[in-house]
């Protein structure tokens, strides 16, 4: 993807949150600046406001009253705030904030970001994500595997391969948004060896549906962690 189809693919999805202006009118994650000031810019957001009980930074009443598809973000140890669904590409589901930054996910899976200090540009599966199959408890290769390829700007870094393997830790009690679920478990062990660097990303899921509920992933050394958990389905937006 060049310069200008990532500015067009910003523009696109504002143009969508236009339409969708709810979060703003919350009056609790307005922001100034540019996108690649976006990672400061969302830790500001999430400490205004009054903050609700479920810690982000408008109430929990407000939250509830969303009646678009969204989810809860957290970058790194910082605290948290609400995004949601500006557009839908087949199994890709756009997630915007007000500064206009973009987390794209397919399946629970982060697969491209927009407005970060570094981006994921794009996410392609070699051998399909092996997510889905420790959902469905098949059994993976010890070792693991190239799984996909990435590519990240700036600082170019393309076609870049990742090493995964999926496995289950156990059914444990999630509580999302004053909600709990029984979920499954699940760690992933990436190895890039492009970068000498190592993490576990972890996901959560509900194995009779396959959805992921919440999800800690990191695609790069530069970009903390990011935490993900649904508080509106996507099904279930209006």
């Amino acid at each position: 993807m060049n310069d200008i189809d990532h500015l067009n693919e910003v523009s696109a999805v504002s143009a969508s949150l236009s339409r969708r202006r709810l979060l703003i009118a919350a009056g609790t994650l307005s922001l100034a600046g540019c996108a690649s000031d976006s990672l400061s810019l969302l830790g500001a957001s999430f400490s205004s406001g009054g903050g609700g009980g479920s810690g982000y930074p408008i109430s929990d009443a407000q939250i509830a009253a969303i009646p678009y598809a969204s989810i809860g973000v957290r970058i790194g140890s910082s605290a948290g705030v609400v995004m949601i669904l500006a557009s839908v590409d087949g199994a890709n589901l756009h997630w915007a904030s007000a500064d206009r930054v973009v987390l794209i996910t397919q399946r629970g899976r982060l697969v491209k970001t927009i407005g970060l200090p570094r981006d994921l540009l794009t996410t392609r599966f070699t051998e399909g994500d092996p997510l889905p199959l420790a959902v469905r408890g098949e059994a993976q290769a010890d070792e693991a595997r190239i799984s996909r390829i990435i590519d990240l700007r700036p600082k170019d870094d393309f076609s870049v391969p990742v090493e995964s393997r999926c496995a289950a830790i156990g059914m444990e009690t999630v509580t999302i948004f004053g909600q709990p679920r029984s979920l499954l478990h699940l760690r992933e062990r990436v190895v890039v060896r492009k970068w000498r660097w190592s993490t576990d990303n972890q996901f959560w899921v509900d194995p009779a549906t396959g959805k992921v509920w919440k999800s800690r992933q990191q695609f790069c050394p530069d970009v903390p962690a990011i935490t993900l958990e649904v508080l509106r389905p996507a099904l279930e937006a209006a």
